[in-house]
């Protein structure tokens, strides 16, 4: 949502109850490697003051080199919207997404953080008289922002990209799974509180749906969750005129429970497996290899960073 510079910058998540930190280093076209990782649990409903605090130490403690960070908008406020219009010039597309985002929000241009992304168009498909911009709009109230952009400097950290979980995980998805193209994809990133839907299709683009938990835990909400997914799928399939989802992927804090997993796939009636991306990513040094090998936790909560930290790193 807000970028200032791509250098050397590490990704900061902070999540329902950790804080979650990963740098990383890409040479040419190989993957990208593990520097520095770390996590910390934390209360996200302190103070600016307190939670910087702990960001502070939690910083200082996984020896990160950097402090220029992209985070990840905490903000159960913000609100994505798929779009589609006629090709029209800048000015005129930013005035459109302005009014979408005050309609969507209820709030005037100058109490919203606004942004958007528009999508590629799928290859093969070249420019005509009817030619469309498709993408996404990113819309929270400013205040969330603000709030963020303080919590990281206090902490003495240099936050130049603000971006949104759902579409860095995405990112991170799109850059290691090798089945990319084949067929379109629906991967579920989840925290305690909270999931983000993205469906992606296999021409190119990337719808994504935030869910919130209506329930303790979605452990105790399996229902609820395949629910959202069906009304995601349907509407990429039957609004957005994409192909159908061939298989769903779970990442992130999934619940360990077989059966959870074994409810979706019958509500889904869909294939429905645990992405996990450290299967496929490698440390570079012993301190990130050992803390890696400290915990499963690792595997379930540096999604959201691993994808943030793509925005820096590249050598």
């Amino acid at each position: 949502m807000i970028s200032w510079s791509i250098s050397d910058i590490a990704g900061i998540h902070l999540g329902d109850s950790h804080i979650t930190a990963a740098r990383l280093v890409k040479k040419g076209k190989n993957l990208p490697v593990i520097t520095h990782v770390g996590w910390a649990p934390y209360d996200a409903s302190a103070s600016e003051k307190d939670i910087a605090g702990v960001l502070k130490s939690f910083w200082r403690s996984i020896r990160m080199p950097t402090k220029m960070v992209c985070s990840s908008l905490r903000s159960s406020s913000m609100v994505m919207r798929y779009f589609k219009m006629p090709e029209m010039s800048l000015p005129e597309m930013k005035s459109a997404l302005v009014l979408q985002a005050e309609e969507a929000m209820q709030l005037t241009r100058d109490k919203l953080s606004i942004d958007w992304h528009v999508q590629e168009r799928p290859k093969g498909v070249g420019g005509s008289v009817h030619a469309m911009l498709e993408g996404v709009l990113t819309a929270a109230p400013a205040k969330d922002v603000e709030r963020q952009l303080a919590i990281l400097t206090l902490a003495g950290l240099d936050p130049v990209i603000v971006d949104v979980r759902a579409m860095a995980v995405a990112n991170l998805f799109l850059l290691l799974d090798n089945q990319v193209g084949e067929a379109s994809v629906c991967l579920v990133n989840m925290s305690p509180h909270s999931a983000d839907v993205i469906v992606m299709r296999k021409l190119g683009g990337v719808y994504p749906y935030t869910v919130f938990c209506r329930a303790t835990t979605w452990e105790q909400a399996p229902g609820f969750l395949s629910e959202n997914i069906r009304d995601v799928l349907k509407y990429s399939e039957y609004k957005l005129d994409w192909d159908s989802v061939k298989r769903v992927l779970l990442t992130g804090e999934v619940p360990e429970s077989k059966v959870f997993i074994d409810h979706l796939k019958d509500d889904l009636k869909l294939p429905v497996e645990v992405w996990n991306p450290l299967t496929v990513m490698t440390a570079k040094d012993q301190r990130a290899k050992d803390k890696l090998a400290e915990s499963s936790v690792s595997n379930s909560l540096l999604v959201p960073a691993l994808g943030l930290a793509l925005r820096g790193g590249v050598i």
